[in-house]
Protein backbone atom coordinates (compact mmCIF):
# COMPACT_ATOMS: atom_id res chain seq x y z
CA UNK A 1 0.00 0.00 0.00
CA UNK A 2 1.87 3.05 -1.23
CA UNK A 3 -0.66 5.44 0.31
CA UNK A 4 -2.13 4.33 3.66
CA UNK A 5 -4.07 7.57 4.20
CA UNK A 6 -7.43 6.12 3.19
CA UNK A 7 -7.21 3.42 5.87
CA UNK A 8 -6.10 5.97 8.48
CA UNK A 9 -9.08 8.16 7.58
CA UNK A 10 -11.44 5.19 7.77
CA UNK A 11 -10.20 4.50 11.32
CA UNK A 12 -10.61 8.15 12.33
CA UNK A 13 -14.14 8.32 10.90
CA UNK A 14 -15.16 5.18 12.81
CA UNK A 15 -13.70 6.62 16.02
CA UNK A 16 -15.45 9.98 15.66
CA UNK A 17 -18.79 8.36 14.85
CA UNK A 18 -18.54 6.18 17.95
CA UNK A 19 -17.56 9.10 20.17
CA UNK A 20 -20.43 11.26 18.94
CA UNK A 21 -22.84 8.58 20.12
CA UNK A 22 -21.12 8.41 23.50
CA UNK A 23 -21.15 12.18 23.96
CA UNK A 24 -24.87 12.41 23.29
CA UNK A 25 -25.41 9.73 25.92
CA UNK A 26 -23.19 11.57 28.38
CA UNK A 27 -25.10 14.81 27.79
CA UNK A 28 -28.46 13.11 28.33
CA UNK A 29 -27.51 11.69 31.73
CA UNK A 30 -25.30 14.53 33.06
CA UNK A 31 -26.43 16.15 36.33
CA UNK A 32 -23.71 18.81 36.37
CA UNK A 33 -24.96 21.65 34.14
CA UNK A 34 -21.53 22.68 32.82
CA UNK A 35 -20.75 19.06 31.93
CA UNK A 36 -24.08 18.65 30.11
CA UNK A 37 -23.33 21.73 28.01
CA UNK A 38 -19.77 20.62 27.28
CA UNK A 39 -20.87 17.14 26.19
CA UNK A 40 -23.63 18.44 23.92
CA UNK A 41 -21.43 21.11 22.33
CA UNK A 42 -18.63 18.70 21.59
CA UNK A 43 -21.06 16.11 20.20
CA UNK A 44 -22.08 18.66 17.58
CA UNK A 45 -18.43 19.48 16.87
CA UNK A 46 -17.62 15.77 16.60
CA UNK A 47 -20.38 15.37 14.02
CA UNK A 48 -18.82 18.14 11.94
CA UNK A 49 -15.42 16.46 12.23
CA UNK A 50 -16.91 13.16 11.08
CA UNK A 51 -18.41 14.88 8.04
CA UNK A 52 -15.15 16.64 7.14
CA UNK A 53 -13.18 13.41 7.42
CA UNK A 54 -15.73 11.56 5.30
CA UNK A 55 -15.56 14.24 2.62
CA UNK A 56 -11.76 13.99 2.57
CA UNK A 57 -11.87 10.20 2.31
CA UNK A 58 -14.31 10.37 -0.61
CA UNK A 59 -12.11 12.97 -2.32
CA UNK A 60 -9.33 10.37 -2.21
CA UNK A 61 -11.61 7.74 -3.73
CA UNK A 62 -12.45 5.87 -0.54
CA UNK A 63 -15.62 5.05 1.41
CA UNK A 64 -16.25 4.77 5.17
CA UNK A 65 -16.27 1.25 6.61
CA UNK A 66 -18.86 -0.38 8.85
CA UNK A 67 -16.04 -2.07 10.79
CA UNK A 68 -14.90 -0.58 14.09
CA UNK A 69 -11.28 0.53 14.37
CA UNK A 70 -9.13 -0.09 17.46
CA UNK A 71 -9.85 3.40 18.76
CA UNK A 72 -13.55 3.12 17.94
CA UNK A 73 -13.65 0.14 20.29
CA UNK A 74 -11.92 2.21 22.95
CA UNK A 75 -14.42 5.00 22.41
CA UNK A 76 -17.26 2.65 23.30
CA UNK A 77 -15.65 2.88 26.75
CA UNK A 78 -16.99 1.03 29.76
CA UNK A 79 -20.23 -0.92 29.76
CA UNK A 80 -23.02 0.78 31.68
CA UNK A 81 -23.20 -2.27 33.94
CA UNK A 82 -19.91 -1.14 35.48
CA UNK A 83 -21.62 2.07 36.66
CA UNK A 84 -24.48 0.31 38.46
CA UNK A 85 -24.56 1.27 42.13
CA UNK A 86 -23.20 4.76 41.49
CA UNK A 87 -25.23 7.92 41.98
CA UNK A 88 -26.05 10.10 38.98
CA UNK A 89 -23.49 12.68 40.10
CA UNK A 90 -20.80 10.00 40.22
CA UNK A 91 -21.68 8.80 36.74
CA UNK A 92 -21.31 12.35 35.43
CA UNK A 93 -17.82 12.51 36.96
CA UNK A 94 -16.97 9.15 35.41
CA UNK A 95 -18.21 10.33 32.02
CA UNK A 96 -15.95 13.38 32.31
CA UNK A 97 -12.97 11.12 33.04
CA UNK A 98 -13.76 8.96 30.03
CA UNK A 99 -14.31 11.98 27.80
CA UNK A 100 -10.92 13.38 28.83
CA UNK A 101 -9.30 10.05 27.95
CA UNK A 102 -11.02 9.95 24.57
CA UNK A 103 -9.99 13.52 23.74
CA UNK A 104 -6.40 12.51 24.39
CA UNK A 105 -6.80 9.37 22.29
CA UNK A 106 -8.00 11.56 19.44
CA UNK A 107 -5.09 13.98 19.87
CA UNK A 108 -2.75 11.00 19.46
CA UNK A 109 -4.78 9.58 16.57
CA UNK A 110 -4.53 12.83 14.62
CA UNK A 111 -0.82 13.10 15.34
CA UNK A 112 -0.39 9.72 13.69
CA UNK A 113 -2.56 10.82 10.75
CA UNK A 114 -0.52 14.02 10.33
CA UNK A 115 2.71 12.02 10.23
CA UNK A 116 1.29 9.57 7.69
CA UNK A 117 0.00 12.42 5.51
CA UNK A 118 3.39 14.13 5.65
CA UNK A 119 5.04 10.90 4.48
CA UNK A 120 2.89 10.84 1.33
CA UNK A 121 2.88 14.62 0.78
CA UNK A 122 -0.87 15.11 1.33
CA UNK A 123 -1.23 18.77 2.48
CA UNK A 124 -5.05 18.74 2.50
CA UNK A 125 -5.17 15.85 4.95
CA UNK A 126 -2.40 17.41 7.06
CA UNK A 127 -4.36 20.68 7.34
CA UNK A 128 -7.60 18.88 8.22
CA UNK A 129 -5.93 16.66 10.84
CA UNK A 130 -4.22 19.65 12.48
CA UNK A 131 -7.49 21.59 12.53
CA UNK A 132 -9.36 18.75 14.27
CA UNK A 133 -6.47 18.01 16.62
CA UNK A 134 -6.50 21.64 17.76
CA UNK A 135 -10.20 21.34 18.55
CA UNK A 136 -9.59 18.15 20.56
CA UNK A 137 -6.86 19.85 22.62
CA UNK A 138 -9.16 22.76 23.42
CA UNK A 139 -11.99 20.44 24.46
CA UNK A 140 -9.66 18.31 26.62
CA UNK A 141 -8.69 21.43 28.55
CA UNK A 142 -12.34 22.35 29.12
CA UNK A 143 -13.23 18.84 30.30
CA UNK A 144 -10.27 18.72 32.70
CA UNK A 145 -11.47 21.86 34.51
CA UNK A 146 -14.88 20.28 35.11
CA UNK A 147 -13.59 17.15 36.85
CA UNK A 148 -12.74 18.54 40.34
CA UNK A 149 -16.04 20.40 40.96
CA UNK A 150 -18.03 17.45 39.61
CA UNK A 151 -16.12 15.01 41.84
CA UNK A 152 -16.60 17.19 44.93
CA UNK A 153 -20.30 17.55 44.21
CA UNK A 154 -20.64 13.78 43.76
CA UNK A 155 -18.82 13.04 47.02
CA UNK A 156 -21.03 15.46 48.96
CA UNK A 157 -24.19 13.92 47.48
CA UNK A 158 -23.18 10.33 48.25
CA UNK A 159 -21.65 10.98 51.68
CA UNK A 160 -24.91 12.59 52.80
CA UNK A 161 -26.38 9.10 53.10
CA UNK A 162 -23.28 6.85 53.29
CA UNK A 163 -20.27 7.07 55.61
CA UNK A 164 -17.70 9.27 53.86
CA UNK A 165 -14.88 6.84 54.61
CA UNK A 166 -16.76 4.05 52.84
CA UNK A 167 -17.21 6.30 49.81
CA UNK A 168 -13.46 6.96 49.61
CA UNK A 169 -12.72 3.25 50.04
CA UNK A 170 -14.94 2.55 47.04
CA UNK A 171 -13.14 5.18 44.96
CA UNK A 172 -9.79 3.71 45.98
CA UNK A 173 -11.05 0.24 45.05
CA UNK A 174 -12.03 1.54 41.61
CA UNK A 175 -8.56 3.02 41.12
CA UNK A 176 -6.83 -0.15 42.30
CA UNK A 177 -8.87 -2.29 39.90
CA UNK A 178 -8.02 0.08 37.04
CA UNK A 179 -4.30 -0.12 37.78
CA UNK A 180 -4.41 -3.92 37.85
CA UNK A 181 -6.02 -3.94 34.42
CA UNK A 182 -3.50 -1.41 33.17
CA UNK A 183 -0.63 -3.58 34.39
CA UNK A 184 -1.99 -6.62 32.53
CA UNK A 185 -2.79 -4.72 29.33
CA UNK A 186 0.63 -3.07 29.18
CA UNK A 187 2.36 -6.38 29.77
CA UNK A 188 0.39 -7.84 26.86
CA UNK A 189 1.19 -4.86 24.63
CA UNK A 190 4.90 -5.20 25.41
CA UNK A 191 4.92 -8.61 23.70
CA UNK A 192 3.30 -7.38 20.46
CA UNK A 193 4.55 -5.49 17.43
CA UNK A 194 8.08 -5.17 16.09
CA UNK A 195 9.47 -2.02 17.72
CA UNK A 196 11.75 -3.09 20.63
CA UNK A 197 11.99 0.44 22.03
CA UNK A 198 8.20 0.68 22.35
CA UNK A 199 7.94 -2.84 23.76
CA UNK A 200 10.53 -2.03 26.43
CA UNK A 201 8.75 1.22 27.33
CA UNK A 202 5.41 -0.55 27.79
CA UNK A 203 6.98 -3.31 29.88
CA UNK A 204 8.43 -0.66 32.20
CA UNK A 205 5.04 1.05 32.50
CA UNK A 206 3.46 -2.29 33.38
CA UNK A 207 5.94 -2.76 36.23
CA UNK A 208 5.15 0.76 37.47
CA UNK A 209 1.40 0.03 37.42
CA UNK A 210 2.06 -2.95 39.71
CA UNK A 211 3.63 -0.71 42.35
CA UNK A 212 0.71 1.70 41.98
CA UNK A 213 -2.05 -0.82 42.65
CA UNK A 214 -0.02 -2.19 45.57
CA UNK A 215 0.13 1.28 47.16
CA UNK A 216 -3.58 1.78 46.58
CA UNK A 217 -4.33 -1.57 48.22
CA UNK A 218 -2.28 -0.58 51.27
CA UNK A 219 -4.29 2.63 51.60
CA UNK A 220 -7.55 0.68 51.27
CA UNK A 221 -6.41 -1.70 54.01
CA UNK A 222 -5.41 1.17 56.29
CA UNK A 223 -8.96 2.56 56.00
CA UNK A 224 -10.42 -0.82 56.98
CA UNK A 225 -11.37 -1.97 53.51
CA UNK A 226 -10.11 -4.67 51.14
CA UNK A 227 -9.40 -4.98 47.44
CA UNK A 228 -12.51 -5.36 45.30
CA UNK A 229 -12.88 -8.31 42.92
CA UNK A 230 -15.34 -6.35 40.75
CA UNK A 231 -14.17 -4.37 37.71
CA UNK A 232 -14.62 -0.63 37.94
CA UNK A 233 -15.76 1.38 34.92
CA UNK A 234 -12.15 2.44 34.21
CA UNK A 235 -10.94 -1.13 34.66
CA UNK A 236 -13.35 -2.08 31.87
CA UNK A 237 -12.07 0.78 29.74
CA UNK A 238 -8.44 -0.12 30.43
CA UNK A 239 -9.08 -3.67 29.24
CA UNK A 240 -8.64 -1.92 25.88
CA UNK A 241 -9.65 -3.04 22.46
CA UNK A 242 -10.33 -6.46 20.97
CA UNK A 243 -7.38 -7.80 19.00
CA UNK A 244 -9.77 -8.33 16.09
CA UNK A 245 -9.93 -4.53 15.66
CA UNK A 246 -6.27 -4.60 14.65
CA UNK A 247 -6.61 -7.19 11.91
CA UNK A 248 -5.18 -5.91 8.63
CA UNK A 249 -2.65 -3.70 10.38
CA UNK A 250 1.09 -4.24 10.19
CA UNK A 251 3.05 -5.17 13.34
CA UNK A 252 4.66 -1.74 13.47
CA UNK A 253 1.24 -0.07 13.23
CA UNK A 254 0.11 -2.09 16.24
CA UNK A 255 2.94 -0.57 18.29
CA UNK A 256 1.73 2.89 17.27
CA UNK A 257 -1.86 1.99 18.19
CA UNK A 258 -0.68 0.70 21.56
CA UNK A 259 1.07 4.01 22.21
CA UNK A 260 -2.13 5.90 21.32
CA UNK A 261 -4.14 3.75 23.70
CA UNK A 262 -1.48 4.04 26.43
CA UNK A 263 -1.50 7.82 25.99
CA UNK A 264 -5.28 7.78 26.41
CA UNK A 265 -5.17 5.38 29.37
CA UNK A 266 -2.60 7.51 31.18
CA UNK A 267 -4.96 10.44 30.58
CA UNK A 268 -7.85 8.44 32.06
CA UNK A 269 -5.81 7.70 35.14
CA UNK A 270 -4.66 11.32 35.47
CA UNK A 271 -8.36 12.25 35.46
CA UNK A 272 -9.18 9.43 37.88
CA UNK A 273 -6.62 10.70 40.38
CA UNK A 274 -7.81 14.29 39.89
CA UNK A 275 -11.28 13.10 40.86
CA UNK A 276 -9.97 11.07 43.81
CA UNK A 277 -7.90 13.99 45.09
CA UNK A 278 -10.89 16.35 44.85
CA UNK A 279 -13.15 13.91 46.73
CA UNK A 280 -10.52 13.24 49.40
CA UNK A 281 -9.90 16.97 49.78
CA UNK A 282 -13.62 17.51 50.31
CA UNK A 283 -13.59 14.70 52.89
CA UNK A 284 -10.56 16.15 54.68
CA UNK A 285 -8.47 13.00 54.05
CA UNK A 286 -5.05 14.48 53.32
CA UNK A 287 -3.28 11.11 53.25
CA UNK A 288 -5.44 9.97 50.34
CA UNK A 289 -4.99 13.37 48.67
CA UNK A 290 -1.21 12.96 48.87
CA UNK A 291 -1.32 9.41 47.46
CA UNK A 292 -3.59 10.51 44.60
CA UNK A 293 -1.24 13.36 43.69
CA UNK A 294 1.83 11.08 43.79
CA UNK A 295 0.18 8.54 41.49
CA UNK A 296 -1.12 11.28 39.22
CA UNK A 297 2.42 12.62 38.80
CA UNK A 298 3.56 9.15 37.72
CA UNK A 299 0.72 8.92 35.20
CA UNK A 300 1.72 12.31 33.79
CA UNK A 301 5.21 10.88 33.24
CA UNK A 302 3.76 7.89 31.35
CA UNK A 303 1.57 10.27 29.36
CA UNK A 304 4.64 12.29 28.29
CA UNK A 305 6.69 9.19 27.50
CA UNK A 306 3.95 7.71 25.31
CA UNK A 307 3.68 10.99 23.40
CA UNK A 308 7.46 11.26 22.98
CA UNK A 309 7.59 7.79 21.40
CA UNK A 310 4.43 8.17 19.31
CA UNK A 311 5.95 10.28 16.55
CA UNK A 312 8.94 7.99 16.01
CA UNK A 313 6.73 4.91 16.07
CA UNK A 314 4.25 6.37 13.57
CA UNK A 315 7.01 7.46 11.16
CA UNK A 316 8.62 4.03 11.28
CA UNK A 317 5.26 2.31 10.79
CA UNK A 318 4.15 4.36 7.80
CA UNK A 319 7.54 3.88 6.12
CA UNK A 320 7.30 0.10 6.47
CA UNK A 321 3.65 -0.01 5.35
CA UNK A 322 4.33 2.05 2.25
CA UNK A 323 7.04 -0.39 1.23
CA UNK A 324 5.03 -3.50 2.12
CA UNK A 325 7.30 -4.50 5.02
CA UNK A 326 6.25 -5.90 8.38
CA UNK A 327 2.76 -7.12 7.51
Amino acid sequence: MENPIQRYLVDAIAAEKSFETQLRGFAAEATFASAKTAFATHADETRQQYELLTARLKALGGEPSTLKSALAHLFNVAPKAAQVGHEDEERTTQDLMMAYAVENAEIAMYESLIIAAEAVSDPETIELAKQIQSQEKETAGKVWKLIPPAASQAYLKVSASVDGKDVLIRYLQDAEAAERNFEDALASFSKMGDQPEVQSLLAGMSAKAKTQHERLERRINSLGGSRSVAKSFLAHMLAFTPVSAQLGHAASEKNTQHLMITFAAASAEMAMYESLAAAAETAGDQETVQLARELQTEEKQDHSLAWDHLGRSARAAVTLVRHGVGD
